[in-house]
């Protein structure tokens, strides 16, 4: 296979039907300077992501060689006066990791160990001086997530939340305190079977 940019962009028509993104990279390229540049485990950090051509190539390297690698790829808003709605991290970026990951044009799909999971993340910037008004619980949640279990899961609508287990103790996220919640903090050891809990 050729490492072109014709590579590319035939790639980004197989995954969407259309020629949705110019310019991607050739994934044969990227994997074959991974494949040279990092060990089975690394984390791969991507910060002009496009249109997700090395997340792709982790995939496609994990499979062949049976590594473990993790990629994070970053993106910034390109939205235009032209198309002030299209987001190339979400609409394309994302999406061409959903299809990969999933399989496409009868191409088969990746399990969780090959990394053919992701999460979608949008981050907010607040200034320090902004912080006690802007943040969420919402914020600190997927923060403590990403911190302790290396995932995101998505927050559910609960005021006591369960993050991971280490042992025999859960971790937990408690976004409003009031009698419900300390109610359910009080009982979730027994009724969890842990011998301790640790409350954000």
């Amino acid at each position: 296979v050729s490492s072109t940019n014709q590579e590319g962009a035939r790639i980004v028509t197989e995954i969407f039907g259309d020629r949705a993104f110019n310019y991607a990279k050739p994934p044969s390229l990227i994997k074959n300077l991974l494949d040279q540049a990092t060990k089975s485990n690394d984390i791969i950090f991507d910060f002009f992501a496009g249109s997700g051509t090395t997340g792709q190539a982790v995939l496609e390297l994990n499979a062949e060689d049976g590594g473990q690698r993790r990629y994070i790829l970053c993106s910034s808003t390109e939205a235009t006066s032209k198309e002030p709605d299209k987001n190339v991290c979400r609409d394309v970026c994302a999406e061409r990791m959903r299809r990969v990951s999933a399989g496409y044009a009868a191409k088969p799909g990746f399990s969780p160990e090959q990394g053919g999971e992701f999460t979608y993340l949008q981050l907010d910037k607040i200034t320090p001086a902004d912080l006690p008004f802007e943040a969420t619980a919402k914020h600190a949640g997927e923060l403590l997530s990403l911190r302790l279990t290396h995932t995101l899961k998505p927050l559910q609508e609960t005021a006591v939340q369960h993050i991971a287990r280490s042992a025999d103790c859960d971790i937990l996220f408690c976004a409003q305190v009031d009698e419900a919640s300390i109610a359910v903090l009080a009982d979730w050891a027994q009724t969890n079977g842990v011998a301790r809990i640790a409350v954000y």
